[in-house]
């Protein structure tokens, strides 16, 4: 049913209230036992194995992709707390947020846009179908419960359709397993920080199950730079719970469900006059997703079946005050089937078919839905004694709107014994539709919009030093994207002939000595419109980042941290904004067994810098948490 927007008063929920209930709820609802899918292979719990690349685990030096793995480890010991915090050390990704938490937060990879970037929670689509290009929002993204985060950069449309032309972000939640555990955190810090979490997870015979719930409020600094006289803080609170649950009914069949909520209120400055302005605007914002999940396995393995019904939605309301000033609400409904058949020794197929139904409903005058059918395959050989991995892919959508479109894929990996040297590569073609927005909005909306498609492809040599406790990796990349779709002042949504994004990428990680580690990454790239010459906004030329670890006992760790950005242009004012290197303290200790003191300082040096042009960063910030698992 369509809001109407009103101008009567706006009276916020009790959302401190609601946090520490739902932490107390969370934690007595999960002793009861609740099923799960027991199948590590598929949820990429296997350390050296990566499932997002080939949608099958895959051991990570038979990848050609590029691929980066986060563990609910590193998770730990950078102390994150909102997923887009661990995001801006991973190579070829740039984050910028427009202002504070819970403010509008992108993730651009490899100089493309962040619509471009395919994100899943638990397989779950969750982009905004409401929003203007429809991308994800990690602004609101706590780290909570998660086990592990699989990037995949380059293209991916064909295993993962439209959205996936830069690459793919793939967060999983905990899988519950051995007797009950009870876990809680607490911090509190900087800006009137407090971040609580509590979760409990397990496994009894075939079922196992996992809850978590986080609660976070920001007292805030202002969302608009002080340097343009902003001075009013803008506060954030959410609260977010995850469940994973599922019961393995035979040794051939297995069902899953998982499920997401997050409620959210955002104080933040808007634009005016060409800067961020302190206001009163404030957002409520809730997000949903669901997902139930069926695997059969037949002839011991060799044939997999899964078939998947997934939901997500999205509703925002802003307010001026308490005056309602525009509605937002979108949902996604898919029906997925993919087939794993191990033809021989080497030889595998991945298959499968989908139905996805975006629909949005907005202030602006949208109210509209599309559908779009997918089919894919995408083959799996491993030559030369499984030195040689290769796979070859296609896949054709089926677009209400904008008819069938092919893309295809290629990846290579090779792996030298002799000096430990994998050379990696890959190929692939990407096409997305019109966002609803792009095609309807009444003010920006264009329904004379083409469809984008891309090219794109990657090479890279990876090799290992002194026993493989050196490892470095560099990769080239490049891609094109022709008929890209941008907003100009004052006609609103458009495309241009073509753009290129092109760039190299390296990392390097080492264990020194037993208690010392480092690891490096850094990313050139270049991103222009090929049309005007004009370098795209919001994608540093430079960007790096290095991170030092002594252990010197097993309960005591110690990180010192430093990210570097170059200056990068904003085209929201035509101005560049100068580069900055942030440096970063970090330290636990283990007081006792499973229960974990932690401190760090943030911007140690009380730096000032900008995301977004004219938009507030913090400076010097300082945190003190405790961990504890029973």
């Amino acid at each position: 049913m369509k809001k109407v927007i009103q101008g009567t008063a706006h009276v916020k929920g009790p959302m401190h209230a609601l946090g520490l209930a739902a932490l107390v709820g969370g934690t007595l609802l999960a002793t009861a036992p609740m099923p799960a899918k027991a199948q590590q292979s598929r949820d990429g719990a296997i350390p050296d194995m990566v499932v997002t690349a080939n949608r099958i685990a895959t051991p990570a030096d038979k990848l050609g992709s590029s691929v980066t793995v986060i563990t609910a480890e590193d998770l730990e010991r950078e102390q994150v707390r909102e997923v887009s915090e661990i995001l801006r050390k991973v190579p070829g990704l740039a984050v910028s947020r427009a202002g504070g938490p819970g403010n509008a937060t992108s993730v651009r990879m490899r100089g493309m846009e962040g619509h471009h970037t395919l994100v899943l929670i638990n397989g779950i689509e969750v982009a905004d179908p409401t929003g203007t290009q429809q991308s994800y929002d990690f602004g609101h993204l706590m780290a909570g419960d998660i086990e592990r985060i699989e990037i995949v950069r380059g293209p991916q449309s064909t295993l993962y359709g439209a959205d996936a032309i830069g690459g793919v972000i793939n967060i999983v939640t905990r899988r519950g397993k051995g007797a009950p555990r009870v876990t809680a955190g607490a911090e509190y810090g900087s800006h009137e920080t407090i971040n609580l979490r509590s979760g409990v997870s397990g496994s009894e015979g075939r079922f196992d199950y996992a809850t978590d719930v986080v609660f976070e409020d920001v007292g805030g600094f202002s969302a608009g730079s002080e340097r343009v006289g902003n001075i009013e803080g803008d506060g954030y609170t959410n609260v977010t719970l995850n469940g994973r649950f599922g019961v393995r009914a035979t040794d051939w069949l297995s069902f899953e469900a998982v499920v997401r909520a997050m409620n959210s209120e955002l104080q933040y400055d808007s634009w005016s006059g060409g800067r961020a302005v302190d206001g009163d605007e404030n957002m409520d914002k809730s997000e949903r997703s669901g997902k139930l999940a069926a695997d059969l396995s037949l002839f011991e393995g060799d044939f997999v079946s899964t078939l998947s019904a997934s939901a997500s939605s999205t509703d925002r309301d802003t307010f001026a005050g308490t005056t309602q000033t525009a509605f937002y609400e979108g949902t996604k409904d898919k029906l997925e089937y993919q087939g794993v058949w191990n033809v021989l020794d080497g030889h595998r197929l991945v298959f499968g078919a989908e139905t996805e139904r975006e629909t949005s409903e907005t202030s602006g005058g949208i109210d509209e839905s599309v559908r779009n059918n997918g089919f894919y395959a995408d083959y799996h050989v491993d030559l030369l004694d499984e030195s040689l991995s290769l796979t070859f892919g296609g896949r054709l959508d089926d677009h209400a709107a904008f008819g069938e479109h092919e893309t295809w894929r290629a990846t290579a990996a090779y792996l030298l014994d002799a000096t430990g040297t994998r050379v990696h590569a890959s190929w692939g073609t990407g096409f997305r539709a019109p966002s609803l927005f792009e095609l309807y909005d009444a003010t920006w909306g264009n329904a004379d919009l083409q469809p984008e498609t891309s090219r794109g492809w990657d090479v890279g040599v990876e090799q290992g030093f002194w026993e493989d406790r050196i490892v470095a990796d560099v990769t080239w990349f490049d891609s094109r994207t022709k008929e890209l779709i941008t907003w100009t002042w004052p006609s609103g949504y458009d495309n241009i002939s073509s753009s290129r994004a092109y760039g190299l990428e390296t990392s390097l990680s080492a264990d020194l000595r037993d208690d010392l580690s480092l690891s490096a990454a850094h990313t050139y790239s270049e991103s222009r419109n090929n049309a005007t010459g004009q370098v795209l906004p919001r994608r540093p030329r430079h960007e790096g980042n290095l991170s030092v670890t002594w252990r010197p006992t097993d309960e005591a760790s110690t990180t010192l941290g430093m990210r570097a950005v170059g200056r990068n242009y904003d085209s929201a004012t035509g101005q560049y904004l100068g580069g900055y290197a942030l440096f970063d303290l970090k330290a636990s200790y283990e007081v006792v067994e499973n229960v974990v003191v932690k401190g760090r300082i943030e911007n140690l040096f009380d730096k000032h810098y900008e995301e977004a042009d004219s938009y507030g960063t913090s400076g010097l910030a300082a945190y003190l948490g405790v961990r504890a698992a029973f």
